[in-house]
């Protein structure tokens, strides 16, 4: 009996390493997605829309409720097709995650003063 194999994904897998740490083995966004400064910006903006209606501003991404980031990936799935290539939608997780971690970060600099 032969064993066959799967298939390869076409989807784009997320890169090895870390968001935003470059120097440590990790890797930018901007990077790595190779879009147009245009298309890059049109997206993070358009991502962050979509953040701020479908997830909680308080809590960075990975302390999201499993549904409010459901429904913020096929939200952003909807509004950017684009993000159909890539396995698990990592971009618009990706995105969110940075928006977040500096919107919480802010925030708690904000409670400091």
């Amino acid at each position: 009996e032969q064993e066959v194999e799967p298939l390869p994904s076409s989807l784009i897998p997320r890169p090895r390493g870390a968001l935003s740490k470059p120097n440590h083995g990790g890797y930018t966004l901007r990077q790595v997605l190779n879009w147009n400064e245009k298309t890059y910006k049109c997206v993070q903006e358009g991502l962050h829309e979509v953040c701020e209606e479908y997830l909680d501003l308080r809590l960075t991404f990975p302390n999201q409720a499993p549904s409010a980031v459901v429904m913020f990936l096929n939200a952003a799935r909807a509004r950017f097709p684009v993000l159909n290539d890539y396995q698990d939608q990592w971009p618009a997780q990706d995105f969110a995650a940075m928006y977040l971690k500096n919107k919480v970060g802010a925030d708690k600099a904000k409670l400091r003063v």
